[in-house]
């Protein structure tokens, strides 16, 4: 019954998000899209995609922060991205070409994750306009938020970016290894470290 009750909040939480997006979303067209998508519960440190595997997905994790990373060629792993839960999540560069990806999604924290399959995702964009406008809205936020990310990234100092992550996604620290950080950040662990001294010692 409890987990009954765990998925039916997600699968609201899940309406609640696309309705966010569209508020004149047509409900009954909304429903058979969500129909389309599946569930399944994960532990943390689950990988979602992985290298190696085409990424034909785009992933909702309930409740965990959840990082992509690949490794060079030192064995090194480099934070591509750090996304808060309920987030709208894939391997872009795969999900699109259909090539083996480079890189693994994984989740810092249990959750459940409803998924949809990339050729389910394109019969609803085909089928109802709703959807179709949907993917576009969807789209353009990702792409408002990885310019401002970029820009964020390459203008601002260590101190500032960590400043940010302070007070918008405070939960991160709390989740999310420093190391994850400095490399998403591009600056050494020891970097950040002198950077949270600072900020502590104020």
């Amino acid at each position: 019954m409890r987990k009954k009750m765990e998925k039916t909040k997600f699968k609201e939480k899940l309406r609640q998000k696309f309705l966010s997006y569209k508020p004149d979303f047509d409900l009954k067209v909304l429903e058979k899209g969500i129909d389309k998508f599946q569930l399944m519960e994960c532990k943390a440190g689950s990988l979602i995609a992985k290298k190696g595997e085409k990424c034909q997905k785009i992933f909702i994790a309930e409740k965990s922060i959840t990082r992509c990373y690949c490794v060079d060629e030192k064995g090194n792993e480099k934070s591509m991205w750090i996304e808060p839960e309920m987030s709208l999540l894939t391997e872009f560069y795969t999900f699109k070409t259909g090539e083996i990806s480079n890189v693994d999604i994984h989740l810092y924290e249990d959750s459940m994750v409803y998924f949809i399959e990339r050729e389910d995702l394109l019969n609803l964009y085909l089928a109802y306009h709703d959807w179709c406008i949907i993917g576009v809205l969807i789209l353009e936020e990702i792409l408002q938020y990885t310019m401002k990310l970029s820009h964020m990234l390459h203008f601002n100092d260590a101190t500032e970016n960590y400043k940010l992550i302070e007070s918008d996604y405070l939960r991160y620290l709390h989740v999310v290894p420093l190391k994850h950080i400095a490399s998403r950040l591009n600056i050494s662990p020891v970097h950040l470290s002198r950077i949270r001294a600072k900020q502590y010692d104020k």
